[in-house]
């Protein structure tokens, strides 16, 4: 009886990474395309899992980012942003080290959130420092993101057709970069819409002028 439990409770501490709407599975690979302002593809891939949290590794032709992400039964949390170098389009170079410090609330949520009129949100406390070309300045403030499950919809994109949950998200910035005495404040309000399938995760979304679509999910991915 004894054994049972712990089996179960173990059992239960594994599945809170492995989220239906986020799964983590060992050798899985989504591949990803952005059209629009931005034209670029990149693949995703969660490794490093453990019972209690796990490395999001996201590629593309000239990034390389991890991401770390802790798993509670609330849902999935982010620790950090990962690091690297970003190099614009117009040639110049920004970089940035910019770190979670605190956080409140889950970016996944649990399973049972997942129906039409569900919500959730979260605020990220941040900190750090960026550069951009020669100026170097201090990093921080927060991000609040509210999401709102809209409908339950059929979706097609590269990858296939999927019954999806829309999640409309409004994502504010409050964040403020200082130069000595001189402050830079960044504070915008961007409206978004994402596109979640249980077994899958992540299939599609649109921001601005951008649309992310899944183009393949591999199940079998090599490391």
């Amino acid at each position: 009886m004894i054994l049972g439990i712990w089996l179960l409770g173990a059992l239960a501490q594994a599945q809170l990474c492995d989220q239906p709407f986020s799964p983590a599975r060992a050798g899985w690979e989504w591949q990803y395309r952005i059209s629009g302002e931005h034209n670029l593809t990149y693949s995703v891939r969660k490794t490093q899992l453990t019972d209690s949290g796990y490395v999001l590794l996201q590629q593309s032709p000239d990034r390389r980012q991890e991401s770390r992400f802790r798993c509670t039964p609330e849902g999935i949390v982010p620790t950090d942003f990962g690091g690297g170098g970003i190099t614009g389009r117009s040639g110049g170079d920004f970089d940035a080290n910019i770190k979670i410090l605190d956080v409140k609330g889950v970016q996944i949520p649990d399973y049972d959130t997942w129906v039409v009129g569900g919500g959730w949100k979260y605020v990220l406390t941040l900190g750090g420092t960026a550069q951009q070309g020669p100026l170097r300045f201090n990093v921080e403030g927060n991000i609040e993101a509210d999401h709102r499950i809209v409908a339950l919809e059929a979706i097609t994109v590269p990858a296939g057709r999927f019954t999806a949950y829309k999640v409309q998200i409004t994502t504010q910035f409050r964040v403020v970069g200082k130069a000595g005495p001189i402050g830079f404040p960044f504070n915008r309000t961007f409206e978004s819409t994402a596109w979640y399938v249980e077994g899958v995760g992540l299939v599609k979304t649109v921001s601005g002028k951008d649309t992310t679509e899944l183009l393949s999910l591999n199940k079998s991915a090599r490391p």
